[in-house]
């Protein structure tokens, strides 16, 4: 069976984020007398038990560190790279600027982008395909979403009509994939995953009219996508098995191999015990296959749609809120189509009373629990900051992240951006609480004065490092009593802390 459709400052300390106990945080010195740059405590091993939910680091017994504790909101917060999402056309060159602006504002933040190919299955993609190719990527980053394209040569009309369906030819599909190598590569800053594509109805690697199932067939092509794909973005396929085939063991999180950047796309999740033709039919099969993809989940994003399960022989859809919370959180879902399958399953979990929870659970969710930083320094020179962020949500970050500390007088008038290389929240698990510490240098430059201290997670890319749309924002409630709260113009949370810079 098948399944269908449907740099200002630097940091010059190097220590590592630490997934680690709050008891088991090292006394902090008084660091405003520190001159050069110190280390931080040992990252915790994979196998360190996380901390409870809830439990605080305990403020350090010094007068010379500021410290805050912060309140997580059960509100649904729209971030970069996850969430529910929506089409952005039919056919991406026919997304127009009012449409992307219409689905920032409707609360997306992730669109999927259909690329039809059907009229050039025998012929060179033209350029005036690939300038519109490039336009609808601008018209992305205006607009603050980020798109999962997909290219594909035919869209059948329904999931029994597909066995007809035609691709092209091996040859041709690669000199595709070449032309559009340029146009990935220019616009990785605005694509958060590129699903695989190309082969078979829908391009879900199924049903090829060109055997591009064959095994050399789409092993070529997977690497020729990888090679168009820019190294620091992930590719998914739609079959465990091929995935099993090319790395029977689970590849390990950024460990350097072309399977480590291949997550799944799951077009028919939770439909049937197969999730219609996804998994073996064989049951044994089937739970390897499964086990498989909730392990690779840690390792590369996991995401896509229900469907209706109409060419399943009496299916089983697993339906229930107890269904999706389980199997949500097993395979670090990111990202789930809003609109299909519906009736089956949406308007179900919004009648049992977890569609809230599961939109809140998709993807990463970064509750900050609390901070401690040097309370006072001189300019130019070296401080500490440490805070506690617990990942909510069901799953890592998985695209580069920057984390910042920002330090803005108070009328607002100067604000300065302090590079934290040396925490990178893409180690931030689900499930985990963090303890993440970091050096800075004060710029020498900075005047004497009260600084509030702000923490920013802007994007990776140096284009959207700037746009505050890119920044995620933490799940933490506004308390204006202690000046928290997000800053929607900076991208940055404030804190209610402050630093002091002496004469």
């Amino acid at each position: 069976m098948y399944a269908g459709h449907g740099d200002a400052g630097s940091v010059q300390q190097e220590t590592r984020s630490a997934a680690r106990a709050p008891w088991a945080l090292l006394a902090w010195t008084a660091m405003a007398a520190l001159s050069a740059c110190g280390g931080g405590a040992d990252p915790a091993t994979a196998d360190s038990p996380p901390p409870a939910a809830g439990t605080p680091a305990p403020a350090p017994a010094t007068a010379d560190v500021a410290t805050a504790r912060f309140t997580a909101s059960s509100a649904e917060i729209a971030n970069p790279e996850r969430g529910m999402y929506t089409w952005a056309a039919d056919n991406l060159p026919q997304w127009t600027q009012a449409a992307a602006d219409a689905q920032y504002e409707a609360g997306y933040r992730i669109v999927y982008a259909p690329v039809r190919l059907d009229a050039y299955a025998g012929s060179a993609l033209p350029q005036s395909l690939l300038d519109a190719l490039g336009e609808r990527f601008v018209i992305a980053r205006r607009a603050g979403l980020k798109l999962v394209p997909r290219f594909l040569y035919n869209y059948p009309q329904d999931e029994t009509q597909y066995r007809n369906a035609q691709d092209a030819p091996l040859d041709r599909v690669l000199a595709h994939i070449e032309q559009l190598k340029p146009v990935l590569a220019a616009n990785a800053d605005v694509i958060a995953f590129l699903q695989a594509g190309f082969i078979g109805a829908w391009g879900e690697w199924h049903t090829s009219s060109n055997d591009l199932t064959a095994t050399d067939n789409r092993t070529r092509i997977r690497d020729a996508l990888l090679d168009a794909l820019p190294a620091e973005r992930f590719l998914q396929l739609r079959y465990p098995a091929h995935l099993m085939q090319w790395s029977p063991v689970v590849p390990l999180w950024r460990d350097g191999s072309a399977t480590a950047r291949i997550g799944v796309h799951n077009d028919c999740f939770l439909a049937s015990a197969t999730d219609v033709g996804t998994y073996s039919e064989d049951t044994a099969g089937r739970a390897r296959e499964r086990d498989y993809v909730a392990a690779l989940a840690g390792v590369a994003p996991f995401g896509g749609e229900t469907c209706n399960p109409a060419d399943e022989v009496n299916p089983t859809p697993r339906v229930s809120c107890e269904d999706i919370l389980r199997e949500g959180r097993q395979f670090a879902l990111s990202y789930l189509n809003e609109d299909y399958y519906r009736p089956l399953f949406h308007e179900r979990w919004q009648a049992q009373g977890c569609m809230a929870e599961v939109r809140r659970s998709l993807g990463y969710r970064f509750e900050l629990e609390t901070l401690q930083h040097s309370a006072e320094l001189r300019a130019g020179a070296s401080g500490e900051l440490q805070f506690g962020v617990r990942n909510a949500g069901w799953a890592r970050a998985y695209n580069p992240r920057r984390a910042e500390l920002l330090l803005r007088t108070a009328g607002g008038e100067t604000v300065v951006r302090i590079a934290l290389p040396a925490i990178d929240p893409r180690d931030w698990l689900p499930g985990r609480a963090i303890i993440a510490t970091s050096g800075f240098i004060v710029p020498a430059d900075m005047a004497p004065g009260r600084y509030e201290v702000l923490l920013a997670l802007p994007d990776g890319a140096q284009r959207l490092a700037g746009d505050a749309r890119y920044s995620v924002r933490p799940a933490n409630a506004d308390d204006a009593a202690l000046a928290q709260g997000w800053d929607a113009a900076l991208g940055a949370f404030r804190t209610g802390t402050t630093l002091i810079l002496s004469p």
